[in-house]
């Protein structure tokens, strides 16, 4: 990864209490897509029918997006063939990575992130099935339709990168509303099941 992206990633997730008051209003919202991105999982609308307490999803939430940006930050690994999942502080990693090497790697990472109870991989050695790469280019191509034909948000602004299913949001904004409508718009596309919100909101340090 470029230096410049690791300079927008890096003061991302120290604000995820910013996310977090996102995901209040959302849930109290009645009929409404109810979705606030943080790390490797989103939770929407079906929010409110998860058995755990708002705290405990919300502290999964901020573990999955802590293993995002070191996953990311790893020289020599494409870690955005890897989604990992959290529940009470259970991770599961699941998706594709060339080496073994590079799984224990990412097993090793997870298991030294605050809150981490355990970690079970799933990933595979290999690469991501050639129907699934055009299913993600399908869907960078939608979530970049949604966000140039938007009023609220510029399409020039924010890069989009989506890995089975998984869709990495990144770019500077100028302000949290933007952030969360990118999100929004991007949760919408047909194949999505998870975003990594890694937009960076202008003159935020």
């Amino acid at each position: 990864m470029q230096p410049s992206l690791l300079r927008l990633i890096h003061p991302v997730f120290p604000r995820i209490l910013l996310t977090c008051s996102l995901l209040l209003v959302a849930l109290a919202c009645s009929g409404c897509f109810a979705t606030a991105i943080v790390g490797g999982g989103a939770v929407a609308g079906n929010s409110v029918m998860d058995e755990r307490s708002l705290g405990s999803q919300l502290d999964d939430a901020g573990i999955a997006s802590t293993i995002d940006v070191r996953l990311i930050a790893e020289k020599d690994m494409p870690s955005r063939w890897v989604s990992a999942e959290v529940i009470e502080g259970n991770v599961v990693l699941t998706g594709y990575l060339p080496k073994q090497e590079q799984i224990d790697r990412a097993v090793y990472i997870c298991r030294h992130v605050r809150g981490v109870v355990s970690v079970k991989s799933e990933i595979r050695i290999g690469r991501p099935p050639t129907r699934e790469l055009a299913s993600d280019t399908l869907i960078t191509t939608n979530v970049k339709r949604k966000l140039f034909n938007d009023k609220e948000i510029s399409g020039f602004t924010v890069h989009v990168e989506t890995v089975s299913g998984k869709v990495y949001l990144q770019g500077v904004v100028a302000n949290a509303l933007q952030r969360q409508r990118a999100a929004t718009l991007a949760g919408e596309v047909v194949g999505v099941h998870s975003i990594v919100n890694l937009l960076h909101i202008k003159g935020k340090q």
